[in-house]
């Protein structure tokens, strides 16, 4: 797992993807809201269709909204060769922020 920061540049958190050269799991705690979103990264593969390059300014945010807008998101950043997909994995929204009543009976 990586935790990334939703304004840190995409491709840093990518470069750390690369390091483990197997699928990953990104998570990174949205501001304001304090939701904690996940990406599923697949490490690229020669098989998939090479799409473009992420501008460069993309950051974390804008691929995790990106990928969650398409629900699998096939991407690659400027060094990698092959694309990887990215498949957003649904935010948990609780239906009350109140706490659990535990019962002790």
């Amino acid at each position: 797992m990586i935790i990334a920061q939703p304004h840190e540049p995409a491709e840093d958190v990518m470069a750390l993807v690369s390091v483990h050269d197997c699928p990953v799991l990104v998570a990174m705690l949205d501001t304001p809201s304090e939701a904690l979103r996940f990406i599923h990264v697949s490490p690229p593969n020669a098989a998939l269709e090479i799409v473009d390059e992420l501008p460069r300014n993309t950051r974390t945010r804008a691929l995790f909204e990106q990928s969650e807008a398409r629900g699998m998101l096939a991407f690659r950043v400027r060094y990698w060769k092959h694309s990887a997909i990215a498949n957003a994995v649904p935010v948990f929204t609780p239906e009350s922020r109140h706490p659990m009543a535990v019962s002790h009976g």
